[in-house]
């Protein structure tokens, strides 16, 4: 569980990272995404909350921290409910033998890129409504260090970036434009990452869904991905 959040954590860098009594501390100015302006717990945790609160206070901004593995951190989380943090944001993150993956997916008409090319950063803005993408392009896609593949399906309707390292890979902005769904399409973009993974020497593949979005999870169980543990985010009071 620890490898798969360290891994998760290169995978989607931040702008600012520092690591201090235990805590990955990042911070990206420029977005809201919670996962880029929040502390991971990495090690053990010697310091007490209030030097993310301090972190945070010093940049303006609201402190965060992703407590993952839940399962691991049930002291801080307890911890930090105590102060007045409160939850939100659960997700689980869910993992699968590549081979499993590839023989539960279809192929289809992916075209796959090392760099996010200005493509496919419009098709991920539109299939996801996201009005930051480029700013995500700028800030974190190019910081990712270890490979990376970015799918997009024909007619720009899907997307989807893998970033593999370790015998791992990480499959993060899987998306289909509404105007595409119930076509099979994200089918054929885990497909297709998968195999590129598989030929990097990737055996397994982690991503996290949100614990309530019941479509994504459905896909993800027929693909052959099963919970490993799950996550949620606890925000300091006021």
């Amino acid at each position: 569980m620890l490898l798969v959040e360290e891994l998760a954590a290169r995978g989607w860098p931040a702008a600012q990272t520092v690591e201090v009594d235990g805590w990955l501390l990042r911070h990206t100015p420029s977005l809201t995404r919670r996962r880029s302006n929040s502390a991971l717990p990495v090690g053990e945790v010697h310091g007490d909350p209030g030097l993310v609160e301090d972190f945070y206070a010093h940049r303006g901004g609201r402190a965060l921290v992703q407590v993952s593995p839940a399962e691991a951190w049930t002291s801080l989380d307890s911890k930090l409910a105590r102060r007045g943090w409160t939850s939100e944001g659960p997700t689980d993150v869910l993992v699968a033998d590549a081979e499993a993956v590839l023989a539960r997916t279809t192929p289809g008409e992916i075209a796959l890129a090392p760099r996010p090319h200005p493509g496919w950063v419009a098709a991920w803005a539109a299939c996801e409504e996201r009005p930051d993408a480029d700013e995500h392009a700028r800030v974190v896609f190019e910081r990712i260090e270890p490979a990376t593949a970015y799918a997009l399906a024909g007619g720009d309707v899907g997307v989807g970036l893998a970033v593999c390292e370790r015998g791992w890979a990480g499959l993060f902005c899987v998306a289909t434009a509404v105007s595409a769904r119930r076509r099979g399409i994200a089918r054929n973009v885990v497909h297709a990452l998968t195999g590129w993974a598989a030929e990097r020497g990737a055996q397994r593949i982690y991503l996290q869904a949100e614990t309530g979005n019941a479509p994504a999870h459905a896909l993800y169980a027929g693909a052959g991905f099963r919970r490993s543990h799950g996550y949620h985010y606890r925000v300091a009071p006021r």
